[in-house]
């Protein structure tokens, strides 16, 4: 698994796994600014590559990163984050799962507007999950050694499960 080899720097990962996020939205925006026939004709395979990027993003967050926190940083406050964070992740992928239902029935015209700007909020809303999970759950694995350590041990489980399965 490519994504998780070489973790010597949580930071440097984090911000690796989350610029994912970043080209999604920034392709978004600037299609909308500047529609582009192109990008408007062929949304719902735009949709489905977000679902299937945020889907691995997430998976290994919840796989890595926050079991790295709980388990070395077992506070209450950890805790109310992870699970707030993992709830989260839980209904940003219902809303996509929405929005792609809706993507699948509405016309070129009729009702596009208001599609564009239902993926507008759930842009906003999953960067502003990302702006949490940056500034407060992931300065704290990295302030904390336990946990730094916690999350290259499962890095290099998951790498060595990877390699087992191919």
């Amino acid at each position: 698994m490519k994504e998780i080899q070489n973790i010597d720097n949580p930071v440097l990962k984090i911000s690796n796994e989350h610029k994912i996020i970043t080209d999604y939205i920034s392709r978004f925006s600037k299609n909308r600014a500047n529609p582009d026939p192109v990008f408007a004709d062929d949304l719902q395979t735009f949709l489905k590559f977000l679902k299937k990027d945020l889907k691995q993003h997430f998976r290994i967050e919840e796989l890595l990163f926050y079991p790295a926190a709980l388990n070395g940083d077992p506070s209450y406050v950890t805790c109310l984050m992870v699970l707030n964070l993992t709830r989260e992740h839980g209904i940003l992928e219902t809303r996509l799962k929405a929005i792609q239902a809706v993507e699948n029935r509405v016309g070129k015209e009729k009702g596009r507007e208001t599609l564009l700007e239902k993926i507008g909020i759930f842009f906003d809303d999953l960067k502003d999950h990302a702006r949490r999970e940056i500034t407060e759950l992931f300065p704290l694995i990295d302030a904390n050694p336990r946990c730094t350590a916690l999350l290259k041990q499962y890095a290099e489980e998951m790498k060595s499960q990877s390699r087992m399965q191919e």
